[in-house]
């Protein structure tokens, strides 16, 4: 009878022991997710597509499918400027924001913004959020113009990317977000 009590108390503790070890992995699994925002404008924000067609969900399904734990947050509103970014960055790259993409400036030129003023607001904010440890990928949309000129939605005015753009644009960016992420801090 007293081997019963002890088998049964090493059972019960066993049980135990395994239920908090698997509460420790748990909870070391949800904190490794790293955050990821992705802020701007139309362009991130995905305008004339599904959101699971927009730049910030191909990133993570492409993050992921290289092994990265992440979550990627889509902090893009239509018609942003890169004044309004600043009004919003706090939003839009919350705390717990470790890597972040900037991808604005499109509509302050449109409107009439001297480039020297865009770029000087571009650095602006990377610079606010470098300042709180976050790591930046700015993607200037010179450098993609042939991106635009090849896979924008049939008869936009606005020239938005079409799914098959978003694909081309995390291609040739998910270097540099992998490199970013690389060089969080854990």
């Amino acid at each position: 009878m007293a081997t019963a009590i002890r088998l049964g108390a090493l059972s019960a503790c066993a049980a135990m022991l395994a239920a908090a070890v698997m509460l420790v992995a748990a909870s070391g699994a949800a904190q490794a997710e790293l955050l990821v925002a992705v802020v701007g404008d139309s362009n991130v924000y995905g305008k004339g597509v599904s959101r699971d067609q927009a730049y910030p969900a191909k990133l993570e399904r492409a993050l992921k499918a290289k092994g990265r734990d992440v979550r990627v947050l889509n902090s893009g509103i239509n018609g942003d400027t890169t004044t309004g970014l600043m009004g919003r960055l706090d939003s839009a790259a919350p705390s717990g924001t470790k890597v972040a993409v900037v991808w604005i400036g499109i509509n302050d030129i449109k409107r009439g913004v001297p480039r020297d003023k865009v770029v000087a607001n571009v650095r602006n904010i990377s610079n606010r959020l470098e300042k709180r440890g976050i790591q930046v990928v700015v993607i200037k949309n010179r450098e993609y113009a042939d991106v635009f000129a090849k896979h924008t939605i049939p008869n936009d005015p606005e020239k938005h990317l079409a799914p098959a753009g978003y694909d081309v644009m995390v291609a040739r960016t998910l270097g540099q977000v992998d490199q970013a992420i690389a060089r969080v801090k854990k």
